[in-house]
């Protein structure tokens, strides 16, 4: 299965561009593959992330637009909101909005992590259904992922693992374990795998 980023611009009042073309393919994945997603600790051999891969700013910023979508589910974004994708990227930062001074998710807003985005917050603001959604986003996306930096630790998610790191996380091996150590803020996990 593979997907890319490719930027589609709309002709309305704001020409907002919903970005993403994606095989159907993804929307086939039932539940219980994100259910069963490898959660183990962080390593270099695991980590898939390399800044060094190429890609456009829409790519970019459809990219971060998509992971502010989910989140903002589950709380505050921001500082900066969606970036609108127009044909250049002055024209897009022009018209580029902030939506909250103290976000809940705060989501980096430059493309410094390559093919990465990085979100700041609460580890009490990582639920079950987020961790999904974000799989579900990378699903057709292999050469992206998503990088939460939780104060107490940090989770990366990439499309078939998420990776945690520091010792609030130890013993974690699954999605629900993840919720569970970030909900209670337990430092004994909830099961052993």
């Amino acid at each position: 299965m593979s997907a890319s980023l490719t930027p589609v611009t709309t002709r309305n009042s704001v020409r907002h561009a919903n970005v993403f073309e994606m095989s159907e393919q993804r929307r086939d994945n039932s539940a219980e593959q994100y259910l069963a997603v490898r959660v183990i600790a962080f390593s270099r051999e695991e980590c898939a992330f390399d800044k060094t891969r190429e890609h456009t700013w829409q790519e970019w910023h459809s990219f971060r637009n998509h992971v502010l979508d989910i989140l903002s589910r589950y709380g505050s974004v921001g500082q900066m909101g969606k970036m609108p994708i127009l044909d250049t990227y002055e024209e897009s930062n022009d018209v580029w909005e902030s939506t909250s001074k103290r976000p809940d998710f705060f989501v980096v807003d430059d493309d410094m992590y390559g093919h990465s985005v990085r979100i700041e917050g609460d580890c009490t603001l990582v639920k079950p259904m987020l961790l999904h959604e974000l799989l579900m986003l990378l699903a057709p996306l292999r050469d992206w992922s998503v990088y939460m930096a939780l104060i107490k630790g940090g989770l990366w998610v990439f499309h078939d693992r998420i990776l945690f790191e520091g010792n609030f996380f130890a013993d974690c091996c699954s999605v629900t374990d993840l919720y569970h150590r970030c909900a209670l803020g337990a430092d004994t996990p909830t099961s052993k795998c």
